[in-house]
């Protein structure tokens, strides 16, 4: 029987949920705000084109992740200034795309997602009983570093020995390369570890993929995979289902 020594957790739909029209409300923050530091450069550009270029970042970031790959915040920066004017980041100072790559990467602080129900507790449970811990988060717009703090404010950071985020390694799940890296900075083998997410393809194939077990989290009706070793309902439910396996 194999021994389980460490726990992987998603992130999204899995310990938080944004709120809804959060995506909405965040794009509108992030678009207002970066028209107007280019305005208070006398760089002036309409709503319309800021949000259309948004949009297109938005539809390339899109076909990149299909692809199971990841971009830093500043190259989606820069993709965004070339798709207003391809020749507007070379009149913008080094000091003012760093404020630029700063307020599209911050955008989220101001209406960040919510605290699953039983996500804390699940986490304190796991960590209470010695495994190691590790998070393995695909990331939209909002990087790696940004989540760091909203995890904690949230008061769930600590609970980490390694968050890995897509942004950073520039992999995507169900890549399996992000799994490995995870566990190898964990220093454990993965047959000995298991992940814990919503998603079939991205949670339950990936970790197979990379020789992991696999829980479900079962919510809002998606589909149940014939390849997980276990399945929860609930987060109060994890710790339990560990166990079984």
């Amino acid at each position: 029987m194999r021994k389980i020594v460490a726990v992987t957790f998603d992130l999204w739909d899995t310990l938080v949920k944004e709120h809804p029209g959060g995506g909405e409300k965040v794009a509108r923050i992030r678009t207002e705000s970066i028209r107007a530091l280019l305005a208070s450069k006398g760089i002036l550009y309409t709503d319309r084109e800021i949000q259309d270029a948004y949009s297109k970042t938005g539809n390339f970031l899109d076909m990149t992740w299909s692809k199971h790959r990841d971009m830093p915040v500043r190259d989606q920066i820069l993709f965004m200034l070339s798709s207003i004017d391809d020749k507007l980041a070379g009149r913008i100072s080094n000091s003012d795309l760093a404020e630029l790559e700063r307020i599209y990467a911050e955008g989220i602080l101001e209406n960040p997602p919510a605290l699953l129900p039983g996500a804390r507790e699940a986490l304190a449970a796991v960590s209470d009983c010695d495994y190691k811990v590790g998070l393995i988060s695909n990331t939209g717009r909002s990087p790696g570093a940004v989540l760091r703090v909203v995890m904690g404010n949230m008061g769930i950071l600590d609970f980490f020995d390694k968050t890995t985020f897509s942004n950073e390694v520039l992999v995507r799940k169900p890549a399996e390369g992000v799994f490995r890296h995870t566990l190898e900075s964990l220093r454990v083998f993965p047959s000995t570890a298991v992940h814990v997410g919503d998603s079939v393809e991205s949670d339950v194939v990936g970790a197979k993929r990379a020789g992991m077990m696999a829980i479900q989290l079962i919510t809002n009706g998606n589909a149940k995979s014939e390849l997980a070793d276990g399945y929860v309902t609930s987060m109060a439910d994890l710790l339990g289902t560990i166990e079984r396996l």
